[in-house]
């Protein structure tokens, strides 16, 4: 039986680097249902309308950062169990400790291997399946 494509999760990928959005969308579109915003032109309001089951966010970026939105998220009921993975060019110490002082899931490296990334965010969504299983029971 085949999955309806409406239930495919919802997964919002945000970057200043059109090409990489370009990329990322391409590359995930047949498993997810994929929304792509560029740079700084979004607001937490309407990346919360969307009501993704992931975020794959950059951490810098023009005005508003990956780390703002991410702490801006976790503040929300709605995103706590979301799984907010930082895909980044930065091997920064300073990064790392950013993206978990907000309570990022996780932060990969931008060059990450498709299949790794498909397996990695396959891993985040079926955890939280569990978790909201675990306490809906």
């Amino acid at each position: 039986m085949r999955k309806n494509i409406d239930d495919r999760p919802k997964v919002v990928v945000i970057d200043d680097e059109a090409d990489f959005l370009t990329a990322m969308e391409r590359s995930l579109k047949s498993l997810y249902r994929v929304t792509a915003l560029y740079g700084s032109e979004w607001t937490y309001e309407q990346v919360a309308a969307l009501e993704p089951d992931l975020v794959l966010l950059d951490i810098h970026m023009p005005g508003q950062d990956g780390i703002d939105l991410c702490r801006q998220l976790r503040a929300d009921a709605r995103f706590t169990d979301t799984p907010i993975i930082f895909l980044t060019a930065s091997s920064s110490q300073e990064d790392l400790r950013r993206h978990i002082e907000v309570r990022g899931t996780r932060c990969l490296n931008k060059v990450i291997d498709r299949r790794q990334l498909l397996e990695i965010m396959g891993e985040e969504l079926a955890a939280v399946r569990a978790r909201r299983a675990t306490t809906s029971a």
